[in-house]
């Protein structure tokens, strides 16, 4: 039996807000996370900070917390404005999911704030910083799927297949943050549209679990490597 929280046009207005969500909340992550590291390489700050008893573990820690921070108190105050205005116009607003909701797009910003301020740590100046910053975005948010799809054609263009995607096709596409996003969104909140990447799949790993783990693989790996990156460099 399915159960329907909310009125439709509660209903209408998640469906509309996921899209724009899954576009705006990322960008604001690359912006604030873009210039986490290089901003403090370039003016000398990180010098300075690291003249003092302070590790290059602990400055990434401190940027990464501030700046996460700092975006889901961004992230709060539009949702706390939005549900004024949610509670006006629709007297059945379903508080639990709009919380949920805010908080998926909170952990998708993040996720992008992280992979920025990884390519902060690992690149060597703000040129190329912003370059591949806002290039992950691109290719993240709108291509992922998209470029599976045509590294699949090349490989398998002399194949005759049935129509059903190889495995490992469904499986990448859906680990693509925005794909992951999406599902946990439609999934676990009927809000928006769950991609159509997935939407027929009866694949085990297509579950919300495995979408909020690929959203932490995406944040934490790179980090990992501009740590490691940052760690060798010379400031």
């Amino acid at each position: 039996m399915l159960v329907q929280l909310g009125d439709p046009e509660f209903e209408g207005y998640l469906d509309l807000l996921a899209p724009g969500v899954g576009l705006l909340v990322p960008l604001a992550g690359i912006i604030l996370g873009y210039e986490a590291i290089i901003g403090e390489r370039e003016s000398g700050t990180a010098v300075l900070s690291l003249s003092m008893p302070h590790s290059r573990a602990s400055l990434i820690v401190g940027k990464l917390v501030g700046r996460t921070t700092l975006l889901a108190a961004v992230i709060a105050v539009a949702a706390l404005l939005a549900s004024v205005i949610l509670l006006y116009f629709f007297p059945s607003f379903s508080a639990s999911r709009f919380v949920g909701f805010t908080a998926m797009s909170t952990v998708y910003g993040t996720t992008f704030l992280w992979i920025a301020a990884a390519l902060s740590m690992a690149l060597s100046t703000s040129r190329r910083v912003i370059a591949a910053a806002f290039g992950a975005y691109i290719g993240l948010t709108l291509f992922w799927t998209a470029l599976v799809n045509l590294t699949e054609t090349v490989l398998f263009r002399f194949r005759s297949t049935s129509g059903e995607p190889e495995t490992w096709v469904t499986l990448v596409s859906f680990i693509g943050p925005n794909t992951s996003f999406n599902y946990v969104l439609g999934e676990v909140l009927d809000a928006g549209a769950i991609p159509a990447a997935v939407v027929d799949s009866s694949a085990d790993f297509v579950t919300p679990a495995v979408a909020l783990l690929a959203l932490a693989g995406w944040a934490v790996l790179p980090v990992i490597g501009g740590f490691l990156s940052f760690r060798k460099d010379d400031l």
